[in-house]
C-alpha cells in the first residue's frame, strides 16, 4: 500500500474567510475527480502493458469515494479483491505489479488437489507442485475472443479428471472405453516413457500436461492441450503505484485550484 498526504491549504496558498469555507467541500469534490481520473488511467494502461486483457481485468480497478474522519479526508485507488466465479485481479495482477512468482490459479489448485493413475500404476497428482500448466498451441484447445482457453474448457478437464479416468485406462488400446471420446486425462514424463505412448507419440515431443483423447478407427490418439513447466517470474512491469501516486497528485492539486478560484 502506498499513502499520499495533502494539504490543501498548502496548495491553494493564503487562506481567507470565504476560501476557509470553500475548502472542505473543494477538496472532496477535486479528490473525487482524482480518483475517477486515476482510474482511468490505469485501466489505459493496462491495455497498453498487458495482451488483450480481458474486460473483468480492466474494470477491476476501483477506488472509494472520499469521506471525512474527523479533520482528514480520506479515499483510495485499489485493485478489486474478489472474484465470484474466478480468481481475485488483486490476486493475479499482483506479480505484474510487485514482481515475483505467477498466481497460481483455482484451476492450478484444483489439480494439485486431485489424485490420478499413471499408466504404470503409480498415483501421482494431477499436477506437481513447483509447475504450473498453460495452454499448448494445440488446435484442440479452444480459444475466447481474448486468446485465452474457454472456461468450459477447463471445467470439462476438471470434470473429466476428478472423474477418475487416467492414462492407466489406455493401457490396452483394445480395451480402451469408446464413451472417453473427448476425454482429458493428466500424463506425466514417467508415464509419457511408457512403450505404450512411445509407440504413439513418434512424430513430435512427448511433454508431461493434460492431453485430450480423440479416436481414429478405435484407435486413441492423444492431444496436448496444456503443457507442464515451472512457475514463471515476473519482473515489475504494471506501475500500479507509480501510475496512481503521480496522476492523483498531478489531477487533485490541478482540479482543487481550479474548484477555489472559480
Amino acid at each position: 500500500m502506498s499513502t499520499i498526504t495533502f494539504d490543501p491549504q498548502k496548495l491553494v496558498g493564503p487562506i481567507n474567510d470565504l476560501v476557509k469555507v470553500q475548502l472542505p467541500r473543494a477538496t472532496t469534490t477535486a479528490l473525487n475527480q482524482a480518483l475517477f481520473a486515476t482510474r482511468k488511467r490505469l485501466q489505459e494502461e493496462a491495455r497498453s502493458v498487458f495482451d488483450n486483457p480481458v474486460p473483468f481485468t480492466i474494470n477491476s480497478f476501483l477506488y472509494e469515494k472520499p469521506v471525512q474522519v474527523e479533520d482528514t479526508i480520506r479515499a483510495r485507488v485499489f485493485v478489486r479483491d474478489d472474484a465470484p466465479k474466478g480468481n481475485a485481479p488483486s490476486r493475479y495482477l499482483d506479480p505484474q505489479i510487485r514482481g515475483g512468482k505467477a498466481y497460481v490459479t483455482r484451476f492450478q489448485r484444483s489439480l494439485l488437489n486431485t489424485v490420478v493413475t499413471q499408466i504404470d500404476g503409480r498415483q501421482t497428482q494431477a499436477a506437481q507442485r513447483g509447475t504450473l500448466l498453460r495452454p499448448s498451441a494445440s488446435d484442440r484447445v479452444r480459444r475466447n475472443r481474448y486468446g485465452n482457453m474457454a472456461p468450459t474448457q477447463y471445467n470439462q478437464i476438471l470434470s473429466a479428471i476428478k472423474g477418475g479416468k487416467s492414462s492407466a485406462d489406455f493401457q490396452d488400446a483394445g480395451a480402451v472405453p469408446f464413451n472417453l471420446r473427448g476425454r482429458y486425462a493428466y500424463l506425466d514424463e514417467e508415464a509419457l516413457d511408457n512403450q505404450y505412448f512411445v509407440n504413439r507419440f513418434r512424430s513430435y515431443p512427448r511433454k508431461a500436461g493434460i492431453y485430450k483423447i480423440e479416436y481414429l478407427q478405435k484407435q486413441p490418439r492423444f492431444y496436448r492441450v496444456m503443457t507442464q513447466g515451472s512457475v514463471p517470474t515476473y519482473n515489475s512491469k504494471f506501475k500500479f503505484f507509480d501510475l496512481s501516486t503521480q496522476t492523483i497528485t498531478d489531477e487533485f492539486t490541478r482540479r482543487l485550484r481550479s474548484q477555489i478560484l472559480r
